[in-house]
């Protein structure tokens, strides 16, 4: 069978959706193989496939709260890519993959799918790119403004001469593939209209799962902001808005924050650095998220209505297009009070509309069929042997 690479970042939200398609793929008697960031190798190691193991860049965590912190970010995605690249051309030294599928962000993949010109998947755990949404174009436009574009130019034109790759500019790493894998269903996606037969919409590949998790009681409030933002003046916002509430609230505050420091908490709030998410959302009649694409998919695969508190552009457009199809409310960090906060909530618990809403977008993300046919789809793509 086939040797398929699978290239993501070692984030939840890049790497959670490529999973349970590793799974399928190695069920199907295929050889899938994951670089990998020891922080989730074992989470790729589960699934069967191989783990390619790499040591990242030591680097701390940027918060995204405006244009220049967004472009220090692309900077330092480049920074890390420089480090890991040597490490993961070796891996395949003798070895190639006979195709690749690469997170957006995992700018390896169209770089070592160009130089050893192997045919490349784009995995899009944001919303992709195509000519009536080019997210790349706001990017490029940031870059324009910054003070560190002629640090990111030089730094990118070296990593390909030292690498032997063809040429490749910013934009295009943001541009859609031959071939596209959109981790959502097509109703849900921006400019839905301008997609053609070069993509597939799969949605959300984690289906929810109420085995997995005993709530503490119901109604539920489930509150994450994901894994990577830290934010504990939010999750204290939240403590004060829903303190004394009929309804449960489990906060998951991420892998930064010690839950402990909000303790004594109310009766019915508990607070951990981490939940089983899809489980928890199978029994969530609420969800307070920042709106990253991984944790809206899978609030609608379960028909949870959300508040979505979004930080990053492409969060914005997630939370933007949440509240034109009906299926929440959002609101911006600095109008998150308490007070708005508990407003959201209350009247999302009580919106039959809202509610109804939500069944038919859980119809359109399990016919959209998930990580079976993405699988399908990269079977149909691989070359002759």
């Amino acid at each position: 069978m086939a040797h398929i690479a699978i290239l993501s970042l070692p984030e939840a939200g890049h790497i959670n959706p490529t999973l349970p398609i590793a799974r399928e793929l190695v069920a199907r008697g295929h050889r899938v193989s994951c670089p990998a960031a020891p922080s989730v190798a074992d989470r790729i190691r589960e699934t069967g496939a191989e783990v390619l193991r790499y040591e990242p860049r030591p680097s701390e965590p940027i918060v995204i709260d405006g244009m220049e912190a967004a472009a220090r970010a692309t900077l330092a995605l480049l920074q890390d890519l420089e480090h890991v690249l040597p490490q993961i051309e070796a891996r395949y030294a003798g070895d190639r993959p006979d195709l690749i599928v690469n997170d957006w962000l995992a700018w390896a993949g169209p770089m070592l799918a160009a130089k050893w010109g192997v045919p490349r998947i784009q995995s899009w755990s944001a919303h992709a790119a195509s000519e009536g949404y080019d997210f790349g174009r706001f990017v490029v436009a940031m870059f324009e403004a910054s003070p560190i574009k002629t640090q990111f130019d030089d730094l990118l034109a070296t990593v390909l001469d030292k690498h032997g790759i063809p040429p490749l500019e910013l934009h295009d790493f943001y541009r859609p593939a031959e071939f596209n894998l959109v981790y959502q269903p097509r109703s849900f996606h921006v400019h839905n209209d301008t997609f053609d037969d070069r993509y597939a919409f799969v949605g959300p590949t984690r289906p929810s799962d109420p085995r997995g998790w005993t709530p503490p009681g119901r109604p539920l409030v489930y509150v994450s902001l994901g894994t990577i933002i830290s934010d504990p003046a939010f999750f204290r916002a939240c403590i004060q808005a829903f303190t004394g509430r009929h309804y449960r609230v489990v906060l998951s505050v991420g892998p930064d924050i010690d839950p402990t420091a909000f303790e004594p908490l109310p009766a019915n709030i508990e607070a951990h650095h981490q939940v089983p998410q899809p489980a928890v959302l199978a029994h969530t009649d609420v969800f307070v998220t920042h709106a990253g694409m991984n944790s809206a998919m899978e609030a609608l695969a379960a028909a949870v209505p959300m508040v979505a508190v979004p930080t990053t552009p492409e969060q914005r457009t997630t939370a933007d297009r949440i509240t034109q199809l009906g299926l929440g409310r959002s609101l911006a960090p600095a109008e998150a009070t308490p007070d708005r906060l508990r407003d959201a909530v209350r009247e999302l618990l009580d919106d039959a509309a809202t509610k109804q809403r939500l069944r038919a977008m859980r119809r359109d993300v399990r016919d959209a069929g998930g990580a079976p046919r993405a699988a399908d789809a990269i079977e149909a793509r691989l070359p002759p042997r």
